[in-house]
């Protein structure tokens, strides 16, 4: 075993993980680490449940948005149809 290799080895690798890092916008491995355990304290701050609710609200908003759009598209249909009508209905009249 050449250990002094070996060192050299892992000194290139470590300058080359600091490189990739900053490119990243990370200065080294202690700011990584740094930036690691505020996301995981962050991250605990937030349960999974609110997570769960919120998701459940989103897709419930969605679901209640595509809807209004179809009866608003179905509105525009029957106003259209009813634009095209002679006659009466056409002038907001009855029909005798």
């Amino acid at each position: 075993m050449d250990i002094r290799r070996e060192a050299e080895d892992l000194a290139r690798y470590y300058s080359e993980l600091v490189r990739r890092l900053s490119q990243n916008g990370v200065r080294d491995v202690e700011d990584l680490l740094a930036l690691h355990e505020r996301l995981a304290r962050a991250l605990d701050a937030i349960s999974r449940q609110e997570i769960g609710w919120a998701a459940e609200q989103v897709q419930t908003m969605v679901e209640s948005l595509v809807r209004m759009d179809a009866n608003l598209q179905a509105l525009r249909r029957l106003k259209g149809d009813l634009e095209r009508m002679p006659g009466e209905w056409a002038r907001g009249g009855t029909a005798a």
